[in-house]
């Protein structure tokens, strides 16, 4: 079978793969209407306009600066979608201030607590309701390195709300405390997230590379603090609370680890999967999800990543729901695919969970064993394949297994979609 390249929108797949240009044009182009809707609702008259540009200038010169292909893949993806390139950016320095949700919930556990001996690592995002994307990305720079990385986030958005990359990386942002030295100039952690997975391999570089921007003051996350999760490859795990001024880190000690282990969902999430030590599952991550208060009325998706200790580039997996959990389906994507399934991509996906019942995704759990049962049949093909004919078949056979697997979940959701909808 050929492998689909996702020129047009009869492809089955999207290629975020390649310079620049060819990843923001590609993006553009599958989100068009949702970025011409976001960025117009972002400015108001000629007046608003004008001082959001003068606003986010410094946000411009930050990007120039510390990702300048930014820059490019945002010329591109404003052309694709019909906006003006400057204030698409203005847009995304600008969106995300003073809309953070306290009710966003990170939760970890280690390879000897887990089945098959992976890293498991899991956030729910609550934020404002918009249309929402997952998708692999990798954006080639000559003589600068970029991480491919999997991760989810708006329909018109180029940051990132939680992630995981090719060297096994996974991180996440929650909303803090008051910082008590609050900046606004800068970039914000969706941001300043991407930098860390595009840049960094492991917990270490990523804890580096926070306490660097705070001194280059790159980072301005406004009155509140953010609360970092981080996970890598070799299992380990830690808590980083960012404040400006002040940095604070809590290590994992024992194999879990929780972003807030006193409150309420952090005692569920460890009172549910102490019991559960040595077969801790994904599945088992995205119950919790499901699980209020951890699911909370606010909740706009979520991701569960199983990191492997080898071949993470192939068969890292990240299971998304771009939607609210209780409400939709999970679906899985490989760190090792050369396309992103569409639905998954263009918020075919988040607009078909619209309006599914509040039990929906306990009940779909039945339908996504069946989809975890033909990911595991697929990701042993994309093994052998591995070891018969090497890396480019591999990843071949992991794309197309992913895009067949959203194109039946778009179906399961289209197949119970309310006649209202």
């Amino acid at each position: 079978m050929p492998q689909a390249k996702g020129k047009d929108k009869t492809d089955p797949v999207v290629r975020l793969e390649g310079s620049p240009t060819e990843v923001g044009k590609a993006f553009g182009a599958s989100n068009a209407s949702d970025i011409r809707a976001e960025v117009a609702g972002n400015f108001g008259d000629g007046a608003r306009r004008d001082a959001l540009l003068r606003a986010t200038e410094q946000y411009r010169s930050l990007v120039k600066r510390a990702a300048p292909h930014w820059l490019e893949e945002a010329a591109a993806l404003a052309s694709a979608a019909g906006v003006n390139a400057d204030d698409y950016v203005a847009y995304q320095g600008a969106k995300y201030r003073g809309i953070n949700r306290p009710e966003c919930f990170t939760y970890f556990s280690a390879p000897r607590h887990n089945f098959g001996g992976v890293t498991l690592f899991h956030k729910n995002r609550d934020n404002r309701n918009r249309p929402q994307a997952a998708y692999v990305k990798g954006v080639s720079v000559p003589g600068r390195t970029v991480y491919r990385f999997a991760a989810t986030g708006d329909t018109s958005d180029m940051g990132t709300m939680m992630g995981v990359n090719e060297k096994g990386l996974a991180a996440a942002a929650d909303t803090g405390a008051r910082d008590p030295n609050p900046r606004f100039r800068g970039m914000m952690n969706p941001d300043t997230m991407r930098l860390i997975l595009e840049q960094a391999g492991d917990i270490d570089e990523a804890r580096e590379m926070l306490k660097q921007q705070n001194a280059d003051r790159i980072y301005a996350g406004g009155k509140i603090a953010t609360n970092w999760m981080f996970a890598d490859a070799g299992g380990r795990a830690v808590q980083i609370v960012q404040c400006h001024e002040s940095f604070r880190e809590t290590p994992d000690r024992d194999g879990l680890l929780v972003m807030r282990p006193q409150d309420k969902r952090g005692k569920l999430v460890r009172s549910t999967l102490e019991p559960l030590k040595g077969k801790i599952t994904p599945e088992h991550m995205n119950r919790l999800s499901r699980t209020p208060p951890i699911l909370h009325k606010t909740n706009i998706s979520t991701m569960t990543a199983a990191i492997p200790r080898r071949h993470v580039e192939l068969f890292g997996c990240a299971q998304f729901c771009v939607f609210r959990a209780g409400q939709t389906v999970y679906v899985p994507i490989y760190l090792g695919v050369t396309a992103t399934p569409r639905v998954l991509l263009d918020g075919t996906l988040y607009r078909l969970s619209t309006g599914q019942d509040e039990g929906f995704g306990r009940a779909a759990e039945a339908f996504e064993g069946k989809l975890q049962e033909e990911r595991s049949v697929a990701e042993l093909r994309a093994r052998e394949a591995l070891e018969k004919s090497g890396t480019g078949q591999a990843r071949q056979l992991l794309t197309e297994a992913c895009a067949a697997l959203a194109t039946r979940a778009a179906a399961y959701l289209r197949s119970k979609r309310p006649a209202k909808f």
